[in-house]
């Protein structure tokens, strides 16, 4: 098992950790330091037009127990839709949906330090290890899509990523 914590410059930190949560569900776990300040991150977080250029599958009311639904498409790695009540809003800081978190600080070199966590949810069509490598994969994706938008002020067209089937991410077969 994956429990270290991640560091704003590891590699680890850039493509994602699995980590153990405590309560039995292990849970992936990013740290991306980003050169932009706190708040405009936020905003690329909350505000509806530009969060639908770099996570178009989400969309949520940004206020306390706001609701939100999240449209994962057919070919994601757990359910297609899920929807329910936001269970953490703290602006500019933290935004928490469902098993989903967004959580912002004032980075050490300038810009903002973003941790972004998701609850894997295992199935029966696979190893755990395929499983948290292919949800790996497809946050990485987002959160390199967030980059592009918060750099360039525009979406990506071809991103590529981490070969996260040549990495055992839980430690674990």
């Amino acid at each position: 098992m994956n429990t270290g914590a991640a560091g704003g410059d590891s590699p680890s930190a850039k493509y994602g950790v699995v980590i153990e949560r405590g309560d039995g569900h292990d849970c992936v776990l990013f740290e991306r330091q980003l050169q932009h300040c706190v708040e405009e991150v936020w905003a690329a977080i909350v505000e509806p037009r530009q969060r639908a250029v770099w996570v178009p599958g989400i969309r949520f009311e940004p206020e306390p127990e706001g609701r939100f639904d999240i449209w994962f498409g057919e070919e994601c790695e757990g359910p297609a839709h899920v929807s329910g009540t936001l269970t953490s809003f703290e602006p500019p800081r933290r935004v928490q949906l469902g098993t989903i978190g967004f959580e912002l600080e004032p980075g050490e070199r300038g810009g903002c330090l973003l941790r972004f966590s998701d609850v894997l949810w295992y199935d029966d069509k696979r190893t755990k290890t395929e499983f948290a490598n292919a949800v790996l994969g497809g946050w990485h994706r987002f959160l390199d899509q967030l980059e592009v938008w918060l750099d360039e002020g525009r979406r990506a067209e071809y991103l590529p990523e981490p070969d996260y089937s040549k990495i055992d991410m839980l430690g674990r077969k």
